[in-house]
């Protein structure tokens, strides 16, 4: 389609398209203050081995190889749906989660919090450590280990940054303008076509004269009669006389 065409489309419905452009932008407005923007802040743990599995003077972290299973199940202890609502409870708009870092071959631990400001990011970060802790407590306790065989936790990086994650908020803004435009599209093809209609009949109607009587083609005489015309003979001479119908 040539580019007067579409000149001449958008002339003609300028006003739906200011409309929609409008309406969109404003849902768009109201998304921002609506949807949150939230904070990352990410915390690196690690089991460490019972006092007494280390020889004296010895180095704790060349025998973290065995505690890959003691992580695992701390992982999943601090992330079951009782943990996770006494920490981050629902609405709240914070959420964390704890898995195995693998970047790291040994019992380490990434825990990974989100929250609405950077302040409470970092307040759920700290409710989830304090959480891993006690958590590790109970299940050695629960199966009777002494005190020196416990296996300890140890944060090993604890990030000082809360770093802001747009990816909702961006998410969100692309389904509402993508939205908004399709239902501007929507309807001005909804009115134009219409429009375009109504300017065809216009221009395929002609107007009678000012003044003069609309006389329907059945009683005007001026018109062609419709079928063959009668005839009356006399003699060899045929008269044709028109009839009215």
């Amino acid at each position: 389609m040539k580019v007067s065409v579409w000149l001449r489309v958008i002339r003609r419905i300028w006003w739906v398209l200011l409309g929609g452009g409008i309406v969109t932008l404003g849902l768009v407005n109201l998304t921002l203050h609506l949807v949150p923007l939230t904070y990352d802040v990410t915390a690196s743990v690690v089991l460490l081995p019972p006092i007494t599995s280390v020889e004296a003077n010895g180095n704790p972290f060349l025998d973290l190889g065995g505690l890959d299973v003691v992580a695992g199940v701390l992982a999943t202890a601090i992330t079951d749906s009782e943990s996770t609502e006494n920490v981050a409870p629902a609405g709240s708009g914070a959420s964390y989660t704890v898995q195995k870092d693998a970047s790291v071959s040994g019992s380490v631990l990434q825990v990974a919090v989100t929250d609405t400001s950077p302040d409470a990011a970092f307040s759920t970060l700290d409710a989830v450590l304090t959480l891993a802790k006690d958590r590790l407590e109970e299940l050695q306790v629960s199966v009777s280990a002494p005190a020196e065989d416990h296996v300890q936790l140890m944060v090993i990086t604890n990030n000082v940054i809360a770093e802001p994650n747009t990816s909702s908020l961006i998410r969100t803004l692309i389904i509402v303008l993508a939205a908004g435009l399709a239902a501007t599209v929507a309807l001005a093809v909804a009115v134009y076509y219409p429009l375009r209609r109504r300017d065809s009949l216009s221009d395929e109607t002609i107007d009678a004269p000012v003044g003069a009587e609309r006389v329907p083609a059945d009683l005007d005489e001026s018109a062609e009669p419709a079928g063959p015309p009668a005839s009356t003979e006399t003699g060899d001479t045929a008269t044709r006389v028109p009839v009215r119908r």
